[in-house]
């Protein structure tokens, strides 16, 4: 075999066999399971740990030519009380047990503590993936027996605060920094800090002396300083600055705006273009804006709470605030109801708006995401909007149709009523409502775009447009409940992706079958055999140990741990951005442990991107 065809071979072999070894390892005596369905027969699977929602819609009495009428059980609530709970051990600390949406008290179980922690430090600071805050989220709060640990390990429950806090997640961030000792880890502590000064609640300065008496390095300094500023104590400001040069901090921003508050000054800031954090918690702290010279690469490199803080700002620039309300909403840290303003505020000019869904294809970013909002929010004609709402689906990445950004286009969304005149708008309406998690107001949309495709010219092929957008649409559908998995027609939707066209269009419907299945569905072994690819998968894959690591934390479970390595299997980028050869062992993983609905969250956002508009 040469080296390419070595290659070729091993990308077939994890895209067609990678939850394989997952599901090996979760199996009772009685021998594997076989990867796909292999009729009838009822396989073992692994019971689910208490309390964990494994419901999954019920089967139709078979297809029609574009799959049978479902009518779709009621959603599952999405939402979970938060409270603080007693400690099982103070470092195991939580706001969520097992009934309000947390992992259970053995989440943990015999998971070795130098894994964890290496692992939870591998995650990205936050992702642009709702599905993976969401679950990274409860996995945070969690409450439980913390993992043994040797004299020298970090707090635990810290550990997990400094997690939080750099998802930009406040709220919650507040709540965990006041359980018992979790503010004992320098690391928790001066992150709960900064998001508390940058969300501006200010909760971190009640705690500040005693910080600065137990953590006295620059950080909380820093932090001191922007606390002196919100309680208007300023005589101290530059002898706080002299113990920070001391210590080796060199922020010019900061030392900046220092200086401007300890002097009184006023009028515009000027004199510096580099900011950080603290400089933005320390604008906050002040009322005061950025200066106009900052670049908007400056902005974009700051963290997405930090964004959030400057889309805030008086006085500063509508572009800079753009930018920053932008990155925010798409990391989370901005909701919709603070993002819209921005969009509004930007400078549009008056032939973009008339052809904004031309301009759309020409434009990138917020400023393509405020043109098409103007243009949205300002037409009133159904037709017209509906055309703009649908550019605006197929321009925009899954994971922002999923957030804030979506949130926006769904309430625009909310004032059309599905119909014959809005025919060629339920396709994108479906994908947005479903990845906004509205499947109460994807179902009737997904009922036309049936419809509409029903009605279409029947020549024996898949070639009608309106076809070919609702078959797409049924990977979407299943995932998001509108479809059980036997209810679609999956031999005609492997004609409307071309399947059999070419290598690239077999591995996407491959990698599509392949997310399913990881997911919890069943799929038939013939669709698999039809889509095997000759061709390698793309992608990166994570280091073997990792890999085996997490496909035997499957056989005890460990679900926090299978839920932190899955995490990080997925990266920086989140699902849609991640190779569907990981994504999908990814998914196995928390498919196996009970955690379906986190499993068929991040699918979708895979799903979407595979699919396409």
């Amino acid at each position: 075999m040469t080296a390419s065809r070595s290659k070729a071979f091993w990308g077939l072999a994890l895209i067609t066999g990678l939850m394989t070894a997952p599901v090996a390892f979760a199996q009772t005596s009685s021998g594997p399971t076989p990867l796909w369905p292999q009729g009838p027969a009822t396989s073992p699977t692994v019971a689910p740990p208490a309390g964990t929602d494994t419901a999954a819609p019920g089967p139709t009495p078979g297809p029609t030519p574009l799959g049978g009428a479902y009518t779709p059980p009621p959603p599952r609530a999405s939402s979970f009380e938060v409270k603080t709970l007693a400690a099982v051990t103070p470092d195991g600390g939580g706001l969520l047990d097992a009934g309000q949406g947390g992992l259970g008290q053995a989440l943990w179980a015999d998971s070795p503590r130098g894994l964890l922690d290496r692992a939870l430090a591998s995650l990205p600071q936050s992702s642009p993936s709702p599905a993976v805050r969401a679950l990274l989220g409860r996995v945070l709060m969690s409450s439980g027996t913390a993992p043994q640990a040797g004299k020298d390990a970090r707090n635990f429950l810290g550990l997990r605060l400094e997690r939080l806090a750099l998802l930009g997640d406040g709220k919650h961030a507040d709540a965990m920094a006041t359980l018992p000792t979790a503010l004992d880890d320098a690391g928790g502590a001066e992150a709960w800090a900064r998001l508390s000064l940058l969300t501006g609640d200010g909760a971190a300065c009640d705690q500040m002396a005693d910080l600065q008496k137990r953590f006295n390095d620059g950080e909380i300094q820093m932090l001191g300083v922007v606390c002196q500023v919100r309680g208007g104590s300023t005589d101290n400001i530059m002898f706080s600055l002299d113990i920070m040069r001391e210590q080796g901090v060199k922020d010019d921003g900061f030392s900046r705006l220092a200086e401007v508050a300890a002097g009184g000054q006023k009028g515009a800031l000027k004199g510096f273009t580099a900011v950080s954090a603290e400089a933005v918690a320390l604008a906050r702290a002040m009322n005061r804006g950025l200066p106009a010279e900052v670049p908007a690469a400056q902005i974009l490199a700051l963290n997405p709470a930090a964004a959030a803080a400057v889309a805030d700002l008086p006085d500063t620039a509508a572009a800079l605030k753009l930018a920053a309300g932008d990155r925010a909403a798409s990391y989370g840290t901005l909701p919709s109801a603070a993002l819209a303003p921005l969009y509004k505020a930007a400078k549009v000019s008056p032939n973009d708006l008339k052809n904004a869904v031309g301009v759309a294809d020409k434009r990138q970013g917020a400023d393509q995401r405020a043109i098409l909002y103007q243009a949205l929010t300002g037409e009133t004609i159904p037709s017209l909007k509906g055309a703009i709402l649908a550019k605006a689906v197929d321009v925009s990445d899954p994971a922002l149709l999923a957030g804030a950004w979506g949130d926006l286009l769904a309430q625009e969304l909310e004032g059309l009523a599905p119909g014959p005149a809005l025919k060629d708008l339920a396709p994108a309406a479906t994908r947005l409502l479903l990845l906004q998690n509205r499947r109460d107001l994807a179902q009737p949309w997904f009922e036309l775009a049936r419809q509409a495709a029903q009605d279409a010219p029947k020549d024996g092929k898949v070639e009608g447009k309106p076809l070919q957008a609702y078959l797409r649409l049924v990977p979407l559908a299943v995932l998001g409940g509108l479809l059980p998995s036997d209810g679609a027609n999956w031999a005609q939707w492997l004609d409307a992706v071309k399947a059999d066209a070419d290598a690239p269009s077999r591995l996407r419907a491959a990698s599509i079958l392949a997310l399913l299945t990881a997911a919890g569905e069943k799929v038939d072994p013939l669709l698999l055999a039809r889509t095997a690819p000759v061709v390698e998968a793309p992608g990166v894959i994570p280091d073997a140990a990792s890999w085996l690591r997490l496909d035997q934390s499957i056989a005890v479970p460990r679900r926090g741990e299978v839920a932190v390595l899955a995490l990080a299997e997925l990266a920086d980028a989140g699902p849609a951005a991640t190779a569907p050869t990981v994504t999908a062992h990814a998914l196995s993983a928390l498919t196996a442990v009970g955690l379906k609905d986190d499993a068929r969250r991040l699918a979708l956002e895979a799903v979407a991107v595979l699919a396409g508009p």
